[in-house]
C-alpha cells in the first residue's frame, strides 16, 4: 500500500501536450545509526533506486522492490516517508529508468570483476601452498559417500539411452584434458579497464575457467555414480505442518509435480550436451530438483531443496530478551506466504522454473522459522532471492606450472586486484557533502538527459547536486518540491505514528493513549531492541515540549551509561556505549530537532493498516509543518 491518496496520471487522450507518467522522489526521515541524516530515493513503478554505503567502502546504487523498501524503512525503521510526485512524459520516464538501470548493471559487472580478481588471487595462493581444491556452489547438494540413488539412476539411464553408454566417461575425460590446457597464468594489467562503459568482468580469469570446468565435471560425476541428494539439503514440509494442515499431496499437486519432473528430466538431457559455458551449476540444480520432485511423488509429501546460502546469517530466535515471540510471529507470516504460494503454483497450472523457485524459497523460509519457533534455537536469515547453492570442495589435479611462474602469476593477480580496487574506490567514493545519497540521486537524474535545457524541459526545472545545502536529503526534497514539476506530496507516517492514530480513533480518551504511549516504559507499541539507544520519551510526534523531553532523554542515557559500569564484565561495556550514544542523540532534541524514533524488529501484515497519507499541493516541504 503506497498511499491512501493517489493522484492519477493525466491521460494523453485528454491533453497530448501534458505529461502522462510520473516518478516519486522520496525523502525518508532520520533515525539512529546510519540513518541519522535522513535518506533519499527515487520510486519508479515497483522499483526504488537509492544509494548506500557498503562495508567494503564503496558507495553504490541499489535497486529494491517498493514493498520491501517501504517495509524496511517505513515499518521496521519507523521512519516517515515523504514522496513528491514528479510528472513527466512516458518517454522521459523511460530515459530516467534506462539510465539508472544501465548504471546499476555496469556497476554490478564491475563488482563481479572485483570478485573474480579476488578469486584468481585466492586460487593461485592455494595452489602455491599445495592446496588442490576449489569451493564451488552447487557441489554440496549431493552426498559423495552414500549408496547410489534409484531416482538418479533413471537420469543416467536416460542419458545412456540418448547419447550412448560411454558418453559420460568421454565427456569427463574431455573436461580433464581441457582443464590441463587452461594456463594458470596471470599477467599484470596496467589498466583493468574500469573506465570502459561496459565491463564484462570475466575475461582471462583462471578461477572462472577452472570453476566452470570443475562444476561440469562434478555434475557428470553425479549422473555417472547416481549420487543422492544429501538428506540435510531436503526440507520435508510435512515436518513443518501444524494441526489442520494437509500432510499429503493433492491430485492437482501430484499432476503439477509430475509434469515438472518431466521438464527437469528434459532439461538434464539438454544440459549434458549444451554448448553454454556455465551449464555445470544448472545441471547440478536440475538433477537435485529432479530427485526432490520424484521423492515427493513417491512418498506423497512435499520435499524441497534447502534454498539458504552457505553464508546464511544466524539470528537469535528470541531477537532480544524483551520480545521472545518475534520468531513465532515471523513464522506465522512465513506460513501464510508459503501456503498462498503453494496454492498458486501447484493448483493445476503448468509449473515452470520461476514458480517452482518461488515455492522452494517460501517453503525454506517458513521451515527455518518454524524450526526456530519450536526449538528456540537461532535461525538463518538471508535477503534477496534464494536459490539452492550449497557449496563443497571439488578436487583439482596439481597444475603443470613451475614454482617461478606461479609466484609471478600470484604477484600479478595481487597487483591487478589492488589496482582495480583502488579504481573502484575512485569511481564509487562516498563523501558526506559532495557524494552522498542525495547528491548522487539528483546527479543521476540529471544525467538521464543530454543537456540542462533538456532536463529542465522534462522535469519542469533543474537542480544542481552540489549547490547550497542539497547534500542534506530533506533540503534537496524541499528544492525538488519548489523546482520540479511536482503535482503533490504524499506523506507516509512511520509505523508507530500510524498505530497511534489507529488507537486514537477507537479510544474514548486520547489523553490516556498519549500518556501511555509517549514513553518507552509504558508503551504497548514499542519494545526496546538492540539496535536502539536507551531513551525515555518519544519526540518525533511533539514540537514545543521536545526540548524538555530531550533533556530527560539525555539524563536517561547518562544513567544507562552509569549502570553499564556494573554490567561491563558481562557485556564488555555495551550498555555504556549505548547509553552514551543515547545521550548524544538526545542533544538535537534540545533545539527542537528529532533524529531518534525507535525501531521495530517485526511488523505483522495483519497489524499493518492502510497508511495514513496526506496529499499536499503546496510546492514547498517544511519540516516544521510535517514533524
Amino acid at each position: 500500500m503506497q498511499a491512501l491518496v493517489f493522484v492519477p496520471p493525466v491521460r494523453a487522450e485528454d491533453d497530448p501536450v501534458l505529461p502522462c507518467a510520473f516518478f516519486r522522489f522520496l525523502y525518508i526521515d532520520a533515525n539512529v545509526g546510519g540513518s541519522s541524516g535522513g535518506h533519499a530515493g527515487m520510486h519508479i513503478g515497483d522499483t526504488v533506486y537509492h544509494f548506500q554505503y557498503f562495508p567494503d567502502g564503496l558507495f553504490r546504487l541499489v535497486r529494491d522492490r517498493w514493498p520491501h523498501f517501504r517495509y524496511i524503512y517505513n515499518d521496521l525503521e519507523n521512519r516517515t516517508i515523504y514522496a513528491a510526485r514528479v510528472d513527466v512524459t512516458p518517454r522521459d520516464l523511460g530515459r530516467i529508468r534506462e539510465h539508472l538501470d544501465q548504471c546499476y548493471l555496469v556497476q554490478e559487472a564491475r563488482m563481479t570483476r572485483l570478485d573474480l580478481l579476488k578469486a584468481d588471487a585466492r586460487l593461485l595462493n592455494d595452489v602455491r601452498h599445495n592446496i588442490h581444491h576449489m569451493e564451488l556452489k552447487g557441489a554440496g547438494l549431493f552426498s559423495q559417500t552414500r549408496a547410489p540413488d534409484p531416482i538418479s539412476r533413471r537420469l543416467g539411464a536416460a542419458i545412456i539411452k540418448k547419447y550412448g553408454a560411454e558418453y559420460l566417461d568421454l565427456a569427463m575425460i574431455s573436461l580433464d584434458r581441457a582443464l590441463a590446457a587452461i594456463p594458470l597464468i596471470v599477467t599484470e594489467a596496467p589498466n583493468p579497464g574500469i573506465l570502459r562503459e561496459v565491463d564484462t568482468g570475466s575475461v582471462g580469469s583462471p578461477w572462472l575457467y577452472y570453476a566452470e570446468n570443475r562444476l561440469k565435471h562434478a555434475a557428470l560425476v553425479v549422473l555417472k555414480r547416481a549420487l543422492p541428494v544429501r538428506d540435510s539439503e531436503l526440507v520435508d514440509m510435512a515436518a513443518c505442518s501444524r494441526p489442520g494442515d494437509p500432510k499429503g499431496l493433492s491430485e492437482d499437486e501430484q499432476r503439477a509435480l509430475s509434469s515438472y519432473g518431466e521438464n527437469l528430466e528434459n532439461s538434464v538431457m539438454e544440459l549434458v550436451a549444451s554448448r553454454r559455458p556455465d551449464w555445470g551449476y544448472a545441471l547440478l540444480l536440475a538433477a537435485a530438483r529432479y530427485q526432490a520432485v520424484m521423492r515427493s511423488l513417491e512418498c506423497n509429501r512435499l520435499l524441497l531443496l534447502d534454498p539458504f546460502p552457505d553464508a546464511g546469517l544466524k539470528e537469535s530466535a528470541k531477537s532480544g530478551q524483551d520480545d521472545p515471540g518475534v520468531t513465532a510471529r515471523l513464522a506465522n507470516r512465513a506460513r501464510r506466504d508459503y501456503r498462498r504460494i503453494r496454492q498458486e503454483v501447484l493448483s493445476g497450472n503448468p509449473l515452470d522454473e520461476r514458480n517452482y523457485n518461488r515455492l522452494e524459497e517460501s517453503a525454506g523460509r517458513y521451515a527455518e522459522l518454524e524450526r526456530g519457533r519450536r526449538t528456540g534455537t537461532p535461525v538463518r536469515v538471508a535477503y534477496g532471492r534464494l536459490i539452492p547453492s550449497r557449496s563443497d570442495r571439488v578436487p583439482l589435479p596439481p597444475p603443470v606450472v613451475s614454482p617461478h611462474v606461479l609466484v609471478q602469476s600470484l604477484n600479478a593477480a595481487r597487483i591487478n586486484l589492488r589496482t582495480y580496487r583502488e579504481q573502484l574506490e575512485q569511481w564509487y567514493p562516498y563523501h558526506l557533502i559532495e557524494r552522498n545519497c542525495a547528491t548522487e540521486l539528483i546527479r543521476n537524474l540529471n544525467a538521464s538527459f543530454e543537456s540542462k535545457s533538456e532536463a529542465r524541459n522534462a522535469l519542469g526545472g533543474y537542480i544542481e547536486p552540489n549547490e547550497g545545502f542539497h547534500f542534506i536529503p530533506f533540503q534537496l526534497f524541499n528544492r525538488v518540491n519548489g523546482q520540479l514539476r511536482v503535482k503533490g506530496t504524499v506523506i507516509m507516517p512511520g509505523f508507530r505514528k500510524r498505530m497511534l492514530l489507529q488507537m486514537e480513533q477507537v479510544s474514548r480518551d486520547d489523553a490516556v493513549v498519549y500518556l501511555r504511549e509517549c514513553n518507552t516504559l509504558t508503551s504497548t507499541l514499542y519494545k526496546d531492541i538492540d539496535g536502539d539507544t536507551p531513551f525515555l520519551f518519544f519526540t518525533d510526534d511533539v514540537t514545543w515540549i521536545r526540548p524538555v523531553y530531550g533533556a530527560l532523554n539525555a539524563v536517561y542515557g547518562m544513567l544507562a551509561a552509569g549502570a553499564g559500569v556494573f554490567s561491563m564484565p558481562m557485556d564488555g561495556g555495551g550498555l555504556i556505549s549505548r547509553g552514551l550514544k543515547g545521550a548524544l542523540y538526545s542533544l538535537p532534541e534540545l533545539v527542537f530537532c528529532n533524529i531518534r524514533k525507535g525501531s521495530f524488529n517485526y511488523v505483522d501484515d495483519s497489524a499493518d493498516p492502510e497508511i495514513d497519507s496526506v496529499e499536499r499541493s503546496a510546492p514547498a516541504f517544511d519540516r516544521r509543518v510535517y514533524p
